[in-house]
């Protein structure tokens, strides 16, 4: 912004200087960079950011996320979970956390978890139980 303001002080300054006094050249100047800024390079970059896409959702960014249960998990509380993420699905190992483990309850294909923590170079994760499943998981 500072750049393209300052090319239309330059420019407008350049054309101002045979036609104005010297501090009428200046007010001239900075009244161009404003306006080349302003309505010729702001629409331009206006424009042009609207075709920028979103930056890329990584698997560590699926903490604290909701997850569902792809199988029922077994004895050791582990089984397969599914999350979306940047609109795909993913799906990787899920593993209860200690103190869910430590419970009696029982993770059954659909659940909805919370993904606690990832690991990403070995395509793991640590759940919580988060509620029954919805009737549109287990499509």
């Amino acid at each position: 912004m500072l750049f393209s303001f300052f090319v239309g002080v330059g420019a407008t300054g350049l054309l101002a200087d045979p036609l104005l006094a010297e501090p009428f050249t200046a007010i001239a100047a900075i009244a161009g960079g404003f306006l080349f800024e302003r309505f010729l390079v702001g629409p331009v970059w206006k424009f042009l950011f609207r075709f920028e896409s979103r930056p890329a959702a990584m698997l560590e960014s699926a903490v604290m996320e909701d997850a569902h249960a792809v199988m029922d998990f077994d004895a050791q509380g582990q089984g397969l979970v599914r999350i979306e993420l940047n609109g795909q699905v993913v799906q990787l190992l899920g593993t209860l956390a200690p103190e869910e483990r430590a419970s009696a309850r029982r993770i059954r294909r659909g659940d909805l978890l919370r993904v606690e923590d990832v690991d990403a170079a070995r395509n793991r994760c640590i759940v919580s139980y988060a509620g029954p499943s919805p009737p549109e998981a287990l499509s």
